[in-house]
């Protein structure tokens, strides 16, 4: 959108551009990537929602404490994960 509308640059070359530089490992990469980050949500967001009685209280406020540290810990966890996908497995 950038490079069409901004730039000027025309849709066809755009896209043949993409078309030679776009290899199948980026593609599966982003998958590889898009599953166990999506796997990674679920899991801190699933242990986060079953133990909130237990680390962050009772009631509205222990919810509301378990959502917070739940996305926090899914952000870092993902940025850690990606880190390490980057480095060592690509």
């Amino acid at each position: 959108m950038i490079g069409v509308k901004l730039l000027g640059v025309s849709a066809g070359v755009y896209f043949g551009e993409m078309a030679a530089y776009v290899d199948m490992a980026d593609v599966m990469e982003g998958i590889y990537k898009s599953l166990s980050f999506g796997i990674i949500i679920v899991w801190v967001c699933c242990f986060k929602g079953y133990y909130t009685g237990i680390f962050t209280g009772f009631g509205a406020e222990g919810v509301s404490k378990a959502t917070i540290q739940a996305v926090v810990m899914s952000f870092v966890l993902i940025l850690v994960w990606d880190y390490f996908m980057t480095s060592v497995l690509f």
